[in-house]
């Protein structure tokens, strides 16, 4: 009864998680694109894009940053194994023989007497855990291993959404660079009809010179945007690990075959999706979680702390055979000891206080680390909101902007037909278009860059478990 009692005691309370209020509702509302909480881990595939399935799939088995992540849950379950096998008795196993000579006093002769001595037998020592030192040391372990868990699911979060970023990225790239194609082929055009008029007087040289500036420009901006592009599918390569070809053949659209008018559909809508509640998003985010469950550890290893200044008692217990050979005879005996041993600070230069302070203020950090967390999720959610909703309104422009500029092409080609304009209006009204196409392809990528974002800042939720840090 006075052993259950012993070990029963403890040197602080259970731990109370610091209840962070949520927001209640978010700002922004996004009724129209929101990302909630993915019914899988595989968010992209909302995206219905074929290159982010198959580069996300490729990186996760063959990324760096998660397998480090992943070795470092690894090695938090092999500490807490270390750790808990202290709770349970330990044996071993200890052997010894030793041969010497000594003077033979019995003997009138003197002499000496060469002997041997002998023995083997188990040991056992157990640690009886009597303020909580090794119950709260696994603890702590076993929080650690939890928040170690939920930022392999942060790293795997981080990687698939760089990948469609990426994939975005390039995609928008390419697009750009088709319709500025078609804003070149249109500039030469305007430079061949310039310089027929310059032959024929109608128009100034500067006019010439104006003409070439403009061709020269976007020419510039061709080149601009292919080194991005190339820039992109490198960051690819980089993090997939796929050859360049691999990763140009899945990515790249045929922007010939798909025509100027249907690139600016080219990449579709972002998905629509309610969004959860505040205190559901940040509750279940891999960064709040483990930065919730590095607090929890913290607070139970000021539990150990106190306990190493307290009374340790460890129970040891041995069991041995003895042989002794000397003088043609042989004794043969079996030893054993059992006993407890009792063992407290008395003086130690106030080395155990300090140790207490110290673990309290990594306590009191891991709780402020944990409030930073939660407030820069809400904002990145905020921000992510906001920027899907300012996208969504500039998609909405711009494909009215198209759908202007291609009437008001199609009215000058007309008019050209008839007689009545010159081809210098026909091609800036072509400029005009490639320009509203520019912009729409533009904010397509930004309104899926935004929903991406959002899935980012939320946590994907159903990624990581609650920790039940917020109210």
């Amino acid at each position: 009864m006075l052993l259950a009692l012993l070990t029963g005691c403890t040197t602080q309370g259970s731990y109370q998680s610091t209840r962070l209020e949520a927001p209640e509702a978010w700002t922004m509302p996004a009724p129209e694109a929101a990302i909630a909480t993915p019914s899988d881990e595989a968010w992209w595939r909302q995206l219905k894009d074929p290159a982010v399935d198959f580069l996300a799939e490729a990186a996760l088995n063959d990324s760096p940053s998660v397998a480090q992540a992943i070795a470092r849950v690894d090695e938090a379950r092999a500490l807490l194994g270390t750790t808990s096998a202290q709770r349970i008795p330990s044996v071993d196993v200890n052997g010894n023989t030793t041969r010497g000579r000594s003077l033979n006093i019995n003997s009138a002769s003197g002499g000496t007497i060469l002997s041997t001595q002998s023995g083997v037998g188990p040991g056992l020592s157990w640690e009886i855990d009597l303020f909580g030192r090794v119950r709260n040391s696994v603890e702590a372990g076993r929080l650690r291993i939890q928040a170690r868990d939920a930022d392999a699911k942060a790293a795997r979060l981080a990687l698939t959404s760089q990948i469609g970023d990426l994939v975005l990225d390039l995609r928008a790239c390419e697009l750009s660079i088709a319709v500025l194609h078609e804003e070149i082929d249109s500039r030469e055009k305007t430079l061949a009809l310039t310089r027929q008029r310059l032959d024929t007087g109608f128009v100034a040289p500067i006019e010439e010179a104006r003409a070439q500036s403009g061709l020269a420009s976007a020419r510039t901006t061709v080149a601009t945007r292919q080194e991005t592009c190339a820039r992109h599918i490198n960051a690819l390569v980089a993090i997939t690990g796929q050859p360049r070809a691999t990763v140009q053949g899945v990515v790249t659209v045929d922007t010939q075959a798909a025509g100027v008018e249907q690139l600016v559909t080219a990449i579709p809508p972002s998905p629509v999706v309610q969004l959860a509640m505040p205190a559901t998003i940040l509750a279940a985010h891999p960064a709040v979680v483990a930065a919730e469950r590095e607090a929890a550890a913290a607070w139970s290893e000021i539990a150990v702390a106190r306990a190493e200044r307290l009374p340790r008692l460890d129970l040891a217990a041995a069991l041995s055979g003895q042989w002794l050979r000397a003088a043609g005879q042989s004794v043969r005996e079996t030893v054993w000891s059992l006993g407890p041993t009792l063992a407290a600070p008395v003086f130690d230069g106030g080395r155990g206080a300090a140790n207490v302070s110290a673990a309290q203020a990594r306590h009191r950090a891991a709780e402020a680390n944990l409030r930073l967390v939660v407030r820069a999720a809400a904002q990145d959610v905020e921000n992510a909101m906001a920027a899907i909703e300012s996208a969504a309104a500039r998609r909405r422009s711009t494909l009215d902007a198209v759908t202007a500029a291609k009437r008001v092409l199609d009215a000058t080609q007309a008019r050209w037909n008839a007689g009545a304009v010159s081809l210098f209006e026909v091609e800036d009204a072509r400029r005009q278009l490639a320009d509203a196409q520019d912009s729409a392809i533009a904010a397509a990528y930004d309104s899926n860059r935004a929903w991406i974002a959002l899935v980012r800042a939320s946590g994907h939720a159903t990624a990581a478990t609650p920790s039940g840090a917020l109210s």
